[in-house]
């Protein structure tokens, strides 16, 4: 049940754009994290360029982008993350153009008590797959 929140300056991206990159997304991360794809949501949100900087200074020749993503804690290993950034971030750059060097993919790796979705943790869900 991983959420993918992609923030990028500049000008939104078309709807077209938008869709295959929220598409490819999620084809990633269900063949590299093995996460289910029916509960992966893929939020894309654009900030207009003087709206982030980076060492101080507006970003205005190419794009900066943040994919931040989360996930269970301790459900995939320190190669699968790696493979992860570096092809989530291959993908920012196809869509998105030329980034800025300072352009980032993160992983947040969440406690499986204190996230969920349809009103039920992780654990819970954990708890009641090993009951049946």
């Amino acid at each position: 049940m991983p959420v993918i929140k992609i923030q990028h300056s500049g000008e939104p991206l078309s709807n077209d754009t938008c869709a295959m990159l929220q598409r490819q997304v999620t084809g990633l991360i269900n063949r590299v994290l093995g996460k289910a794809v029916p509960v992966t949501a893929v939020l894309i949100n654009a900030l207009p360029a003087q709206q982030w900087s980076v060492g101080g200074e507006a970003i205005t020749q190419h794009r900066s982008a943040l994919m931040e993503i989360y996930i269970t804690s301790a459900t995939n290993s320190a190669d699968e993350k790696q493979q992860m950034i570096r092809e989530a971030y291959s993908l920012l750059e196809t869509n998105l153009g030329p980034l800025v060097e300072a352009s980032y993919v993160v992983i947040q790796e969440l406690a499986p008590t204190n996230w969920g979705f349809s009103g039920m943790t992780q654990e819970e869900r954990r708890r009641a797959k090993a009951q049946s």
